[in-house]
């Protein structure tokens, strides 16, 4: 500023520098040639030369680059950028441009100020004069570039002196979209790294707390298991008395008094008696059933040795009639296998 002789109407919301991005998809790069970690290729890097250039010629004072505080080239995030520090410096000031009567002096309303000329839309009229000295004034810098159409007419031509070289289609026109610093983008990635890692820590919290909740059923189960054991266990010393009883009944030592010991021993042969009588029942039913179903096989054996004698004598002299038996015996097999269906008003097949 002061090597420009420029001044500057300081306040608390005044835009001191404003910045640039020029870039373009990860895709372009790699057509380029551009591979992250090497050596930005020589392709890349006359990219950003025509983009530095389109740069001055928009945005420097007078073309040059009197005004730019920085302008590097990262290559440490994921896509190769321009980042572009600059005054937005003025020569020309706005001023608005007065309604004038008849008599060409300027009109004045009925408070007696003067009356701002207005355009055939009815949009007051500025006209920008020339200033003794440069200023740095965000507002006028781009309203002379447009006003509210400046960054689209900086897009338009971005595109026609620089994009269309490279076969790059024009931004989306009226795109809201911003770029990051590179410290809001290392800070998106911290954040992003913390939220893994947030997520990761109460993943194996979720896991640890189930696993003590299986361990803890676990415990629960093994003891309720140990409950039944002793119950069990209590539930089992009568039978285990009547079963010791019962043993030495089978091994022919037998008090001599009728003491509660016999009287064990005596219901333990006796149950032993029941089972073996039950299980005796059993087998003489089985047997009498095997008994049947043998006679009715012998009856059937002199029928099955005469078929067994036609089949030999057909394959030996009409194989090609025992083939055309057992093709029909096959169908008629599965005719019965099929189901049958009844056909009524409601239903029809």
């Amino acid at each position: 500023m002061k090597d420009l002789e420029v001044s500057f109407n300081e306040k608390a919301k005044s835009i001191a520098f404003e910045g640039m991005i020029i870039t373009s998809d990860p895709t372009f790069f790699e057509k380029l040639g551009y591979v992250q970690g090497m050596s930005p290729p020589i392709e890349v890097m006359d990219f950003f030369d025509h983009a530095y250039k389109f740069a001055l010629s928009y945005i420097g004072y007078h073309g040059t680059d009197e005004n730019i505080l920085s302008a590097v080239i990262h290559f440490d995030e994921t896509t190769p950028h321009l980042q572009l520090y600059y005054l937005p410096i003025v020569d020309t000031a706005k001023k608005k441009v007065y309604a004038k009567g008849a008599d060409g002096k300027v009109s004045r309303n009925e408070k007696g100020s003067p009356v701002q000329a207005k355009d055939e839309r009815g949009k007051s009229i500025y006209e920008y004069v020339k200033l003794d000295k440069p200023k740095l004034c965000s507002s006028d810098f781009w309203a002379e570039r447009g006003g509210q159409l400046s960054y689209g007419n900086m897009q338009d031509e971005f595109y026609s002196t620089v994009s269309i070289r490279y076969g790059l289609e024009r931004g989306e026109i009226g795109s809201n979209k911003k770029h990051t610093t590179k410290y809001q983008w290392q800070k998106q990635q911290q954040e992003a790294e913390l939220a893994a890692i947030t997520e990761e820590a109460q993943s194996k919290e979720k896991q640890a707390k189930l696993a003590t909740s299986v361990r803890d059923e676990a415990m629960d189960e093994l003891a309720e298991i140990e409950k039944r054991k002793e119950k069990a266990t209590e539930e089992l010393k009568p039978l285990q008395e009547y079963l010791d009883a019962f043993n030495e009944a089978l091994s022919g030592t037998l008090p001599l008094s009728p003491t509660t010991k016999l009287r064990k021993m005596i219901i333990g042969l006796t149950t032993e008696y029941k089972r073996l009588e039950s299980e005796k029942k059993i087998t003489d039913k089985d047997r009498e059933k095997l008994f049947t179903e043998l006679q009715a096989v012998q009856k059937r054996i002199p029928t099955l040795e005469k078929y067994r004698d036609l089949v030999i004598l057909l394959n030996d002299y009409a194989p090609d009639k025992l083939d055309e038996a057992k093709r029909t015996a096959k169908e008629r097999q599965t005719e019965k296998l099929k189901p049958k269906f009844k056909s009524s008003d409601n239903y029809k097949f």
